[in-house]
């Protein structure tokens, strides 16, 4: 029964650039990777940003 699911291809004749070829159609989108990755950088920013003007004004009312 496990030999009927062998793969016909020979790996020795594979070239590096058919390889390299394989696997960038295996990968998903890499831009759309790199988009959430700014995404995530963006919201951190913004999120630490209303963070500090939180503490901020904590600051002011604390002292008036």
């Amino acid at each position: 029964m496990a030999n009927t699911h062998r793969s016909k291809w020979n790996i020795e004749e594979l070239t590096d650039a058919e390889i390299c070829d394989a696997i960038r159609d295996l990968d998903p989108d890499p831009g759309i990777r790199k988009q959430q990755n700014d995404s995530a950088a963006l919201v951190m920013c913004i999120s630490l940003f209303i963070l500090l003007l939180g503490c901020v004004g904590f600051v002011c009312l604390y002292r008036w």
